[in-house]
């Protein structure tokens, strides 16, 4: 199960958007940004009152940032440098395919940090090296020019709109889903299946799957030996929400052939019995992954691409693959913001393949919107396509950590006590943290994975600089490239 979780539904979800709310207020009472309260952040009532009410909901919300996997995705010249999806496809050498949708290829303005308003490509990918992770090479067609350079088409001089949905490895192919886009509408024109010969990469073909009824598939997959089915997960439009369904098909079997769906009690080749494998609705994009011999469904909140909204990723389990998902569970809320602005966010993704102690790799997207509506307004940067840019990181891909409870007892790294210092903790101060830290790398972070500082220690009890700015900090040890710590400090 997952690790300190709480559904925020009934009396207690109540409870907690009223604590929220509350935060936000006095959050706006100690922020020294606004003007006409400059004296009100020293008043000690009010931070304390945050202090607390920020460590409760901590208690209940188990993901943190991941800095280190954000910072990988930070890429300023020589390819990708922005998009969104955010797929990943383990490969069996080790190497990894990241999957992307509308993509820049850009360089971005080091002085600024920012891209021109207009995107160049409608989907591409990545790969990253088995070791050095930092590595990451850009797959597309050089021979072409403007959106023809995206990674899959349907033909060399075909500009249909093609955005990844996720894939897996059989033998020495890769096997990647696709969903025809309408330009205009954004509506689903069918579904795709490519192949990729491993380990080139080199693609192969890309075929049409049957149409399913508006079912889209290959948002997951479960490749499943032990009953020799593949498990495909899709989900169809009802209204304004998304259902999320499931298929099968045998393992070796032709993708193309048709899919068998599950009914509620069984399996059936007719698509319109297909049964809601939950009961609440999913995002676009989600992910279903088998971890601890249990299955997880992840997915975001869909805010309908408004700035502000959609900001809760959540997480169900079952016992089988076909579900049904129950027991949801909050594990992370997006707060990042772009000059004062919330950010459109959408379509977490689950990567399983990059577990570490137990802890899930997870990825949202980010993206900006011209709004300046109240009260969703977003942060606006494009108002002129042709004249504005916008700033790189509200168009890459942020990622968190959420801790699973196996039952295995995790030993503590030798050497390392607890973090300990008391929180809040003065702005631009000086702090003690306990333990050996003997070449020990200490990361700073706020709430969107930007890096505030990097220290090397190497000494007992070391002195570290808080920032300089009020918020909710992530600090993080590293050693031999592990992280050994994390610690969340609230600075006043």
């Amino acid at each position: 199960m997952i690790k300190g979780g709480i559904a925020e539904t009934g009396f207690t979800g109540k409870i907690i958007q009223w604590m929220k709310f509350w935060i936000y207020l006095l959050s706006l009472e100690f922020n020294p940004m606004n003007r006409n309260n400059k004296k009100n952040y020293k008043k000690p009532a009010l931070v304390v009152m945050l202090f607390i009410m920020t460590q409760f909901l901590n208690a209940q919300l188990p993901g943190y940032p991941d800095p280190v996997f954000t910072e990988y995705f930070r890429l300023n010249s020589g390819g990708w440098t922005a998009g969104d999806a955010t797929i990943s496809v383990p490969l069996p050498d080790g190497r990894t395919i990241w999957l992307f949708g509308d993509s820049y290829l850009a360089d971005v303005n080091t002085i600024n940090n920012t891209l021109p308003c207009l995107f160049q490509i409608r989907n591409c990918m990545l790969v990253q090296d088995s070791v050095n992770l930092n590595q990451l090479t850009t797959y597309i067609d050089d021979s072409q020019t403007g959106v023809l350079r995206s990674t899959f088409k349907l033909g060399p001089d075909d500009p249909a709109i093609l955005w990844p949905g996720h894939g897996f490895t059989d033998a020495d192919t890769v096997f990647i889903y696709l969903d025809e886009i309408d330009g205009s509408t954004l509506d689903n024109l069918g579904t795709y299946i490519a192949r990729l010969q491993l380990p080139s990469l080199s693609i192969n073909s890309i075929n049409p799957l049957p149409a399913y009824g508006g079912i889209q598939s290959g948002r997951a997959v479960i490749t499943d030996t032990a009953t020799g089915y593949r498990y495909i997960y899709g989900n169809r439009l009802n209204w304004i929400v998304w259902e999320p369904v499931i298929a099968r098909t045998l393992i070796g079997t032709n993708l193309e052939a048709p899919y068998q769906f599950y009914t509620g009690s069984g399996w059936s080749f007719n698509h319109n019995l297909a049964a809601n494998i939950s009961s609440d609705p999913v995002s676009p994009g989600f992910s279903v992954i088998a971890m601890n011999g249990k299955f997880y469904l992840i997915t975001q909140e869909n805010g309908y691409l408004t700035c502000g909204l959609g900001r809760e990723i959540y997480a169900y389990e079952s016992d089988k693959p076909w579900g049904p998902f129950i027991n949801q569970t909050l594990v992370y809320t997006i707060e990042d913001t772009f000059n004062g602005n919330y950010l459109l966010t959408y379509n977490a993704q689950a990567h399983p393949s990059f577990t570490e102690n137990d802890e899930l790799l997870i990825s949202y997207n980010l993206n900006d919107w011209v709004d300046t509506l109240q009260p969703y307004v977003c942060p606006s940067q494009c108002i002129n396509l042709s004249r504005d840019r916008l700033d790189a990181d509200t168009y890459r891909p942020k990622f968190i950590r959420v801790p699973f409870n196996t039952g295995v007892s995790v030993q503590p790294t030798i050497g390392m006590s607890t973090l300990l210092f008391q929180n809040p903790v003065e702005r631009g101060s000086l702090i003690r943290i306990t333990g050996n830290h003997t070449n020990c790398t200490i990361r700073i972070t706020d709430l969107s994975g930007r890096v505030y500082s990097l220290e090397n220690l190497n000494s007992t009890n070391p002195l570290i600089t808080t920032p300089g700015k009020p918020g909710v900090y992530i600090l993080q040890g590293f050693r031999d490239g592990q992280v050994v710590f994390t610690e969340k400090m609230v600075v006043h």
